[in-house]
């Protein structure tokens, strides 16, 4: 997965690059205009989201009291909770910062899982925080993710803006590939990391097959609508090429709960 993380920006940059060399200068200014506009989109989408207000350890104390507990054994500063009132089960981490995080739960989420599968669910989260994987992820896919959206925006204009938007769509698009290819490693890494803060993989695997099919039922438009968020989702809303499969992740988990039940039983 280095040759992602490392690969991925690099060869946006040497498709830029060859761009400023070899391009007609009228395609190179469209290209500039694609990046314009494609971070002018960015902003716009953040300021227009809903400001989200964390929720009191008096109005979820279940939920407060797992936190509390697995940052301690993270060693981790407690994010603000947010309970959004979706009725679609799923879990993510906002911030790049350790200190200035939130996790953001649905009411779905709670109303579904047993207090072990959740406290399975917040260690996934936690684990995203601890491997600064919203870090990783801004700076291996944001360029990338600027061109495509900046070019998908242009291909509505005249024929020279139409050629920039579509090589800078290119560009993206093959940033995408590598962005995707890291964020399947990433999901896999911060299963384990449950495993480890939990030390119950069983729990996730359990939680991760309910939440998948309470999921299989929420109407494609809502699913939509909860896809534009640009972070980790606990099991894929919108396109599935960021998350591995979810035979695969569970099939980990059993392994990894086989391992530590065998451990336990081991003679000292």
């Amino acid at each position: 997965m280095l040759l992602a993380a490392v690969g991925t920006p690099a060869i946006v940059l040497a498709c830029l690059a060859a761009i400023v060399l070899f391009a007609p200068l009228k395609v190179i200014g469209v290209v500039a205009l694609a990046v314009v506009v494609g971070i002018g989109g960015a902003i716009r989408e953040r300021r227009g989201r809903p400001s989200a207000q964390p929720v009191s350890s008096g109005q979820e104390p279940e939920l407060h009291a797992i936190l509390d507990r697995l940052c301690v054994l993270a060693d981790l500063p407690k994010p603000e909770i947010v309970v959004e009132p979706e009725p679609q089960p799923n879990s993510w981490l906002v911030g790049l910062s350790r200190g200035r995080a939130r996790l953001h739960v649905t009411r779905g989420l709670l109303d579904l899982l047993t207090l072990s599968e959740l406290e399975a669910v917040v260690g996934h989260e936690l684990a995203h925080l601890v491997n600064r994987d919203a870090v990783v992820m801004t700076a291996v896919g944001g360029p990338g993710a600027v061109l495509l959206g900046g070019g998908r925006r242009l291909m509505g204009g005249g024929w020279f803006v139409m050629v920039g938007g579509l090589v800078a769509l290119g560009i993206g698009s093959l940033s995408r590939l590598g962005t995707q290819a890291l964020s399947r490693h990433r999901e896999l890494a911060a299963d384990a990391g449950s495993a480890a803060l939990t030390g119950r993989p069983a729990a996730l695997a359990t939680a991760l097959r309910r939440i998948s099919g309470e999921l299989r039922l929420v109407p494609d438009e809502d699913l939509r609508v909860a896809a534009y968020r640009d972070v980790f989702h606990l099991l894929p809303v919108g396109e599935h090429g960021t998350h591995p499969p979810l035979a695969k992740r569970i099939e980990r988990l059993e392994r990894l709960e086989q391992r530590m039940q065998a451990a336990r039983l081991a003679p000292s």
